[in-house]
């Protein structure tokens, strides 16, 4: 899963650096404390953004306090609504100061199990059938919102190209210049040249 995942914020962002952290156990559970450790690592070892390919039915406290670090730090936190097709809150996407990412079809609908919501979505992004590294040296296609987080995290990471300050509020805005499709969307379908023309606009730059 992790290798996946940076393989397509390689694909969207080829000059960022990737931190791998490893909080989930190969049966696919964590302990929430694992995760709010792995965010505070992150904070004080120099990420810029920390994507959250993962959702939590249950909100969690630390958590919460975790993401609150990371946004006082200038970290921007990007997180998956999860798999279950229902308009639902998950966390740590519903947080205020996380982007949550939904997954829409190579024909800009929803992916029928991705999770939707104006309270939980952001923005959405490709995550059907989506080709990217694969351990053994190989590929493989992925399907999930997981996939789509990775798409925004990296688009975040090209909107810190631009300019290295840039915060959790001005990558939402320029993130919020995507492809319109529907309210349980958020802001729509990532559009990565919109998102970058936007913050380069806001800053005065041509």
């Amino acid at each position: 899963h992790g290798t996946m995942i940076a393989g397509i914020i390689h694909l969207v962002a080829p000059r960022a650096k990737i931190m791998p952290l490893r909080v989930f156990r190969p049966d696919g559970t964590a302990s929430t404390s694992d995760i709010a450790r792995a965010v505070y690592y992150a904070v004080e070892n120099g990420a810029k953004v920390i994507n959250m390919s993962f959702s939590l039915p249950d909100f969690s406290p630390e958590i919460m306090r975790a993401a609150n670090y990371a946004a006082r730090r200038g970290v921007i936190c990007v997180a998956s609504v999860g798999n279950d097709g229902k308009n639902v809150l998950v966390f740590p996407a519903a947080l205020g100061n996380v982007i949550g990412v939904a997954s829409t079809t190579n024909e800009d609908l929803r992916a029928s199990f991705s999770n939707f919501g104006e309270d939980t979505v952001w923005v959405a992004a490709p995550g059907e059938g989506i080709i990217t590294t694969f351990p053994g040296s190989s590929y493989a296609a992925a399907w999930g919102t997981s996939f789509s987080t990775a798409f925004v995290s990296g688009a975040v990471a090209l909107l810190l190209e631009v300019d290295i300050k840039t915060n959790a509020a001005q990558a939402g805005d320029a993130l919020s210049h995507a492809k319109s499709i529907s309210e349980e969307l958020g802001y729509g379908r990532l559009d990565l040249y919109e998102a970058v023309l936007a913050r380069r606009k806001a800053l005065g730059l041509q």
